[in-house]
C-alpha cells in the first residue's frame, strides 16, 4: 500500500470513530440522579446536602418530594427535576438540571431565573427562597398570579 492511500484510509477511520466518541450519551436514569446529587452548587454544597439542609431549617414547610427523570428524544441529555412541597401548595418540580455522561456534566436548567437560581446560590439563599414562596402562600390566589406576572419587570431583585 501506498503511503497517500494509506493515510487516506487512516483519516476516514479517525474521522468514522471521532464523532461518536467525542459525543456526550444519555445516561440511564438512576445514573443521571446520582450526579445530581452529588453536584456541588455554586455555594460549595451538593445539591443533596442543600436539600438536608432545607428539610431541616424549615421544620417541615419544605418536604422533599424526590426527583423526576425525563427523556426527549433527540436530546443528548436528560432532564432531572427536583420536587419539592412548601407549605399548603401541592407538589412541584421547579428545579430542573440537565444530565449527560461522557465527560459527566450537570447543568443547572434556570441558572437565572427563579427558585433554581436560588438553590445554585447555596442553603441560605434557597432558605430565603423558599421563605418568600411561602409568604407569597397566604395571599390571595389573584394576588399570588398578579405578582407571579410581574415578578420578572421587578427592579429591585431582594434574592
Amino acid at each position: 500500500m501506498s503511503r497517500p492511500v494509506l493515510a487516506a484510509s487512516l483519516l476516514v477511520a479517525a474521522l468514522a470513530v471521532t464523532p461518536a466518541a467525542a459525543e456526550p450519551f444519555v445516561p440511564a436514569d438512576r445514573q443521571a440522579v446520582d450526579l445530581v446529587k452529588a453536584h456541588n452548587t455554586g455555594g460549595y454544597v451538593s445539591v443533596a446536602g442543600t436539600i438536608a439542609y432545607a428539610q431541616k431549617a424549615s421544620r417541615g414547610a419544605f418536604a422533599f418530594a424526590g426527583y423526576r427523570v425525563d427523556d426527549r428524544p433527540g436530546e443528548a441529555f436528560k432532564h432531572v427535576r427536583i420536587c419539592y412541597r412548601l407549605g399548603i401548595d401541592p407538589p412541584v418540580c421547579g428545579i430542573e438540571y440537565l444530565v449527560a455522561v461522557n465527560p459527566p456534566q450537570v447543568t443547572p436548567s434556570d441558572r437565572f431565573d427563579g427558585i433554581g437560581r436560588d438553590f445554585e446560590h447555596g442553603p441560605r439563599a434557597f432558605l430565603r427562597a423558599l421563605a418568600r414562596d411561602t409568604t407569597l402562600q397566604r395571599q390571595p390566589a389573584m394576588l399570588r398570579r398578579i405578582q407571579a406576572a410581574l415578578d420578572p419587570y421587578n427592579p429591585y431583585d431582594w434574592r
